[in-house]
């Protein structure tokens, strides 16, 4: 019986054999592996050309966005300038849309549809568009700009078209009101006490006094020791001048009277600091003072930080930005070079009130004042 032996020669041919098999099988790995690598290279590559794309594109769109809205926005306050001339309103709009472009190319305002004229609430923030002769009391005006398709006029796309998107619509609105100019005349006694402004009947304020003589609040026809709020609508942002101030107070029957900046040599606070949510000042006694409140109770939240107006240089302003709730300083409305001094609504006012700054004891004080509160015409925009 014959037997299979292995020689070196034989061996060596086995170990010839499946080294070239090793070799075989790792060349055909690495081929599938680079193949797999490319296959993966070219997506990831046509992945980030398409991101790429898009991101191109949607900047493309939204930079004619903000420019289609910078041009609606001074589009609608033109034409609400020229309020309640409805004509000339339109004329104003077309014109602005004109000389603006939006990617480009210039921005084009269609009167039958892209302006209408309407009422805006300022407290509900609602437009409600008007129609026939009714038009003429609109006080705001929406203008809305377009770059669509249906136009002819969509933004156009550089890398959209590989995927079939060509354009892409643009739509932009604006809202602007105008506030009328308008003036009210309101008496402000010695006796008003600011710390019962919007405060209901029989509240109390300045209780803990020297004279144990408190102050109560009143109504509209018998206000006691109360404020009375000034009739006149009023808006975040709107401007108030206070002019024509006349007449005298005094904080005692026996001394003299002072005129609206009060006496600069007796300047302080309220002797209870703040009362019923409302904020306390420091100011010359006898001074015109003013506050704003919202429709809310002031006693239904804290009372903000008080101001000061102890120094020249405090009361010399140009401009205030008092906050809801807190006692300001009036005086003759006017800094010392005889400029009128501005103050501005704050956020949330709904509610004026004048009244004359005293350090307790309102109910003993005496004389009246006479004041025009004067809102001058603006535009505003309101969404």
């Amino acid at each position: 019986m014959s037997k299979n032996l292995l020689t070196p020669g034989s061996m060596c041919n086995a170990s010839n054999t499946a080294s070239n098999n090793v070799s075989q099988a790792a060349s055909m790995y690495n081929r599938r592996a680079r193949g797999v690598v490319i296959y993966y290279m070219t997506f990831a590559m046509v992945a980030l050309t398409a991101i790429c794309s898009l991101g191109v594109d949607l900047g493309r769109v939204q930079v004619t966005k903000a420019e289609l809205q910078h041009a609606a926005d001074g589009a609608a306050r033109a034409a609400a300038a020229e309020l309640p001339d409805v004509n000339s309103a339109i004329a104003f709009a077309v014109y602005y849309s004109k000389t603006n472009t939006a990617d480009g190319t210039p921005i084009t305002l269609d009167p039958a549809a892209d302006i209408e004229f309407g009422k805006w609430d300022t407290k509900k923030k609602t437009f409600t568009k008007l129609t026939g002769m009714a038009i003429t009391n609109a006080n705001c005006v929406h203008v809305t700009l377009r770059r669509t398709a249906n136009r002819g006029t969509a933004v156009p796309l550089l890398f959209g078209k590989i995927i079939g998107q060509k354009s892409c619509d643009a739509t932009v609105n604006s809202y602007a009101m105008l506030i009328p100019k308008l003036n009210v005349d309101q008496n402000v006694p010695g006796t008003a006490n600011p710390f019962l402004a919007g405060m209901p009947k029989g509240a109390i304020a300045s209780n803990n006094n020297p004279h144990n003589s408190p102050d109560f609040a009143g109504t509209a026809n018998n206000p006691r020791q109360s404020p009375l709020s000034v009739t006149m609508p009023l808006v975040e942002g709107d401007t108030l001048t206070f002019d024509s101030i006349s007449g005298v107070v005094r904080h005692d029957p026996g001394l003299d009277d002072f005129q609206p900046d009060g006496e600069l040599a007796d300047i302080g606070h309220n002797t209870n600091g703040s009362e019923n949510g409302i904020s306390d000042v420091t100011a010359p006694i006898n001074a015109l003072v003013g506050l704003f409140l919202d429709d809310t109770q002031p006693n239904t939240s804290g009372a903000p930080t008080s101001l000061n107006f102890t120094t020249e240089a405090s009361r010399n302003f140009t401009e205030l930005n008092p906050k809801l709730k807190q006692i300001f300083f009036i005086g003759d409305g006017k800094n010392s070079g005889g400029v009128r001094q501005e103050f501005i609504v704050p956020k949330g006012a709904t509610r004026l009130y004048l009244a004359t700054w005293d350090f307790y004891e309102w109910n003993n004080n005496s004389g009246q004042r006479n004041i025009q509160v004067k809102k001058p015409q603006h535009i505003i925009t309101v969404k």
